[in-house]
């Protein structure tokens, strides 16, 4: 058996990992008074222009072989695939952000990239 999968018996305590950093956590103007401590001071306000993916969107997209599939973006810590809700860091989203109706995104992924249709973008939050 290779050595690196063995754990010493050397009696020293493991060190803890540092805890990961935190980014902005996305919120409208009116939802900035409900927030816990934590999260207000990550927020960061935004506003978003009428027509334009961003976040708190619910884009609709269509794929070079015909299918279609709607994703809502999402603060990362919010995101839930299984839900179609993307975190606004993720490679699918940053694809996405900025775009308009009948534009098309390029999604970059390990297994090849995606040329997207943007079809309809509802705006959910804000």
């Amino acid at each position: 058996m290779s050595r690196a999968f063995v754990k010493d018996d050397d009696d020293r305590p493991e060190e803890p990992l540092p805890a990961p950093e935190r980014g902005p956590y996305y919120v409208f103007a009116a939802d900035v008074p409900g927030l816990d401590a934590e999260f207000a001071q990550r927020a960061s306000v935004v506003t978003v222009e009428a027509g334009v993916v961003g976040f708190g969107a619910r884009v609709t997209v269509r794929d070079e072989g015909g299918a279609s599939n709607a994703y809502v973006l999402v603060n990362d810590e919010d995101a839930d695939p299984l839900r179609a809700r993307i975190g606004m860091t993720s490679p699918l989203a940053q694809a996405l952000l900025g775009k308009r109706v009948g534009g098309n995104a390029v999604w970059e992924r390990p297994v090849g990239n995606a040329q997207l249709t943007i079809e309809k973008i509802e705006q959910i939050d804000g």
